[in-house]
Order: C-alpha cells, then sequence, then structure tokens
C-alpha cells in the first residue's frame, strides 16, 4: 500500500452545526468494540512546505522555543498559576479556570458539547477534539513557564480561542510530543502532525500529514523527532481497527510490526507502546529506525482479555491501563507485566499524573493512587464522587496536576480535587455549574 507524507495547512474555518459527539472512551473494552461514526469528508487544503513570508519569524527563541517577543507581551509572575480547561458535556463550551480563586478566566463556544482535551507538550496549548464535528480547535490556556537551568520564570497571559484549527473527518485518537499534537483522521485513514508553537504565531501554519489512504479507526504517534509511527491498515480494508504499526523517517517507511487490533498508543520516555488485542508492542528509536519487542498479556486472563487506553508519566517507561477490576504495569525496560487487582469495584477511568502517581476512579464513585514503580495501592478516598451510570450519561476524564488530582461531577455541576500527596483527601468541590466532563491540568511548570 502507497502511504505518502506532504505538507498540510490549518484552515481557518466557520463555525458549523452541532453534531452527536462519538469519541473514544478510556474503558478498554468498550473502546476495542465500538464502531465509529463515519461523519462527512471534510477535505485539506494542500500548500508549499515554506511559510509565506508574512509568517517567517522574526525573532530569537531560547532552548525550550520560546522567545523574548512572546514573554514581552506577558504578565511575569512570581510563582506558578495553574488552570483548569473544562470542556462541558451539555453545552458547546469549554471554560478556563483559576485554580488560585475559582473564577472562571474565560469560555469559548465549540462546534458541539463533550470536546476531548488534550494538553501539548510545551504546555501552552490546548486540543479541543470533536469527533461527531469533524474538527479540532486550539485553545491557549494563558499561563507557562520559561526554564533558565537555576531559576524559571512564569507569565501569564489572558486566555484565547486560536484562529486555526483542524477540519478532518472523524479525529479522535491524539498524542502530543516533541512539540506538535499527532491527530488522526479516521474518514481520511490520515494522521496530521500539528506544531504547538507555530499554532501560538501565525494565524494558519504548515504541518505534515501522514497518509494511508484507507479510512480505518486508528492513531499516529511521534517516536522521536524523526520517527513517526502510525496504524496500519490492510490494502481492502474498509473501517475497523488496523493489524499493523508502520513507521516512518523522512517520508519513507522503514519498518513495519504485527499488532492485531491496534487501540491505543502512547510515548514513555524511551519506549512507545502500542495496545493490541493480545499483547503490548514497545518501540524504540533508533535514529532513522526502530527496535521493538512485546509483552504478551497472561494467558490466565483468557484470549478476551485486552488493554486499549495507556497512560504513562513524564520520563518514565511503565505504562499503565485498567480492565474491569484490574489495572496491568507494563515495565517497557524488563519487558515485563503486572496485573494488580481493584479493592472495590470496576475502574471507570484511569490517568497518571504530573508527579507520577497512577490515579483510578472505581464505579462506586472511589479514587484510588496507586505508585506506578512498586505497584503498590497507596491511597483510596474516603469521600465518593457521584458516578451517573446510565447509557445516557456524559463521557468524563479525570486529571492529576502537581500534588492534585481532579475529578469532574457532570450531573452535579461540580469539579473534585483531591490532595494526592494527602492520602487523597478531598480538599474542595468546586461549582462550575453546567455539566463539567473532559478536563485539562495547565500546571505551568516547565518541562
Amino acid at each position: 500500500m502507497d502511504v505518502t507524507m506532504r505538507r498540510w495547512r490549518v484552515l481557518i474555518a466557520a463555525a458549523a452545526g452541532a453534531l452527536v459527539l462519538a469519541a473514544c472512551g478510556e474503558d478498554a473494552e468498550e473502546a476495542a468494540t465500538d464502531e465509529t461514526a463515519a461523519t462527512e469528508e471534510e477535505d485539506v487544503e494542500e500548500v508549499d512546505a515554506h511559510h509565506d513570508d508574512e509568517h517567517d519569524e522574526d525573532h530569537e527563541r531560547d532552548d525550550d522555543g520560546y522567545d523574548d517577543e512572546q514573554a514581552a507581551a506577558s504578565e511575569e509572575v512570581p510563582d506558578p498559576q495553574p488552570r483548569l480547561v473544562v470542556a462541558d458535556a451539555e453545552d458547546a463550551v469549554v471554560h478556563v479556570v483559576d485554580l488560585a480563586t475559582e473564577e472562571v478566566l474565560a469560555s469559548f463556544d465549540t462546534e458541539m458539547p463533550g470536546a476531548a482535551l488534550y494538553l501539548g507538550s510545551e504546555q501552552r496549548v490546548v486540543a479541543a477534539v470533536q469527533t461527531g464535528g469533524g474538527t479540532v480547535q486550539f485553545i491557549e490556556p494563558g499561563t507557562w513557564a520559561m526554564d533558565h537551568g537555576d531559576h524559571n520564570h512564569y507569565f501569564i497571559d489572558p486566555p484565547r480561542l486560536l484562529d486555526a484549527r483542524l477540519d478532518t473527518g472523524t479525529p479522535i485518537h491524539t498524542t502530543a510530543d516533541f512539540g506538535r499534537f499527532a491527530i488522526f483522521g479516521d474518514d481520511e485513514g490520515a494522521g496530521f502532525l500539528v506544531d504547538e508553537m507555530a499554532l501560538l504565531d501565525h494565524a494558519d501554519i504548515d504541518g505534515e500529514v501522514v497518509e494511508t489512504d484507507t479510512p480505518h479507526h486508528g492513531g499516529v504517534v511521534q517516536l522521536s523527532e524523526e520517527l513517526t509511527v502510525i496504524s496500519g491498515p490492510a490494502d481492502d480494508q474498509d473501517g475497523g481497527l488496523a493489524d499493523e504499526v508502520w513507521v516512518f523517517h523522512d517520508g519513507e517507511r522503514v519498518g513495519e510490526y504485527d499488532c492485531p487490533g491496534l487501540h491505543g498508543e502512547q510515548r514513555g520516555a524511551d519506549w512507545t507502546a502500542f495496545a493490541c488485542a493480545d499483547r503490548i508492542l514497545l518501540l524504540e528509536a533508533h535514529g532513522d529506525h526502530a527496535h521493538g519487542s512485546e509483552v504478551f498479556y497472561p494467558e490466565d486472563l483468557g484470549e478476551e482479555f485486552r488493554l486499549g487506553y495507556l497512560g504513562v508519566a513524564e520520563d518514565s517507561n511503565i505504562f499503565v491501563s485498567s480492565r474491569d477490576d484490574m489495572v496491568a504495569f507494563i515495565d517497557a525496560d524488563a519487558e515485563e507485566m503486572t496485573i494488580v487487582e481493584l479493592p472495590t469495584e470496576t475502574a471507570t477511568r484511569t490517568t497518571v499524573d504530573d508527579d507520577g502517581n497512577v490515579l483510578v476512579l472505581t464505579d462506586d464513585g472511589t479514587l484510588h493512587l496507586f505508585d506506578a514503580d512498586t505497584t503498590e495501592l497507596v491511597a483510596s478516598s474516603e469521600e465518593t464522587v457521584t458516578i451517573d451510570d446510565n447509557e445516557e450519561a456524559p463521557r468524563f476524564s479525570i486529571v492529576g496536576g502537581r500534588d492534585r488530582a481532579y475529578v469532574p461531577s457532570p450531573s452535579e455541576g461540580v469539579v473534585h480535587e483531591f490532595a494526592t500527596n494527602d492520602d487523597l483527601r478531598l480538599a474542595r468541590t468546586m461549582e462550575l455549574g453546567g455539566a463539567p466532563a473532559n478536563l485539562v491540568f495547565v500546571g505551568a511548570w516547565p518541562r
């Protein structure tokens, strides 16, 4: 199968009518079996590989990609000022909340309710992925930092909805590494790489796309700054999950690996993990090619057992996923998988926070904290969160920040804050109103 890489430009598009969201959940079984609804395919405008002269950079960037011009235009503050970005499940809106004051600093209209939110690796931009609407909008939360070696500088700006956006059919799986978002569009069977800092610099930007020319439910991830990996569909495939992953270097395919029923991908410190139907595929970048290894699921869990969503801490090679009443810890360096049973009920959401804690919310509304290195259960919350269990209940996500975890309760219009450094004590409950569902924590610490 021919696969091509080309340059493209994010389109500035007018708002379209709202459609029904059909996004991937974090439950592996549901995510692996749900069919994605097809939406009308949007065209992506091809452009030259170079920026227009009016968009050429005329200022110097430091080693972290930030520049003096941006710093001069922002307000410098003495300490980090974390913010929470919140997508509403019922109204087509995303809020940016000041975590110090609980004030909603700004609200931005989206194409549809319940946008899935992803923080860029530079921590400057949030991608609001709207699957059923066929679009991705980008938000600058307005809190950031510059690393000067022995000290940091902290800045704040008014939050803003950026003009540039990506229109593509059924965008779902999204990752962020090396200063770029990697967004897969199912209808095109293509992966779009969007430069985070260019989103801030320009009203429209150049990017890169890897095309498979075969619509399917897949994913794309950057293995390194030089290597890109995309799901590999069969020649005669029409939708569904791919059974391979393909590695690209400089536009050329340099490797392919078996991964039946691929659903879930995540890059760690050295390894990148892919959730296949019968194994976890691990790839490590080596210049212009990759090395691979595999960790198969334990036989005693049965042929139907599989993992989907994968989480990992910054600078870690231990990947985490949950399924039913179990949490799986995959040590990529040791090529080992450890299965830990949950103390209560079934996992509904799992994430890894900035401190490396593994956070699991079970369907009884209890939050649990595991140590990724030891796989031990560290704490469980005494306070429980209201979780709607009916079929029409909105999807939601949990997120962790420095010493804190945030769990929404859409039906109550609140977000609960738990202290991860104090046995998951309920620190406060923020009354936001509406139906807060998907969350992103922006800590304003440099990475």
